[in-house]
């Protein structure tokens, strides 16, 4: 599928967009569109990874406060938790889509985006939930894959 990784870049401005100015999806994105000037592929892709992570904002915070122990979900830097969000709706929504993927390129989003310790962050949270979600993620240290 083209356009995933410019759509999930896309889509991570758009949702931090609409959170820190409660803003509509139509509203933040013809500025976005302006700023990014992204191609149809990648715009469709963050189109739908949005509308995904909005309407399945439940399940997110569910999965996050199962496996985020000694974390409150509500007190995640909102990049993060952005990040956090679009990558659990990629993992349920969009299964052609290698669970790998969809962490690596979240790990990549949170180095680029947010702190220089939100990688493994992100990472130390996707990493159960894909378990938890599609069953077939990297192995963890010490297991043969």
């Amino acid at each position: 599928m083209s356009g995933e990784r410019g759509g999930r870049e896309l889509a991570l401005h758009l949702l931090y967009q609409m959170e820190v100015r409660t803003e509509t999806l139509d509203q933040v994105l013809p500025e976005a569109l302006e700023f990014f000037q992204p191609g149809p592929d990648e715009r469709a892709y963050a189109v739908r990874l949005v509308e995904y992570a909005l309407a399945d904002r439940e399940v997110a915070e569910s999965l996050l406060k199962q496996h985020a122990t000694n974390w409150d979900p509500t007190r995640f830097a909102l990049l993060d938790f952005c990040i956090l969000r679009l990558a659990i709706a990629e993992m349920t929504r969009v299964p052609e889509v290698a669970t790998t993927k969809i962490l690596n390129e979240a790990i990549e989003l949170a180095k680029s985006y947010s702190t220089h310790k939100s990688g493994g962050f992100v990472n130390g949270l996707l990493d159960p939930i894909a378990r938890n979600v599609r069953g077939d993620v990297r192995p963890k240290k010490g297991e043969s894959a």
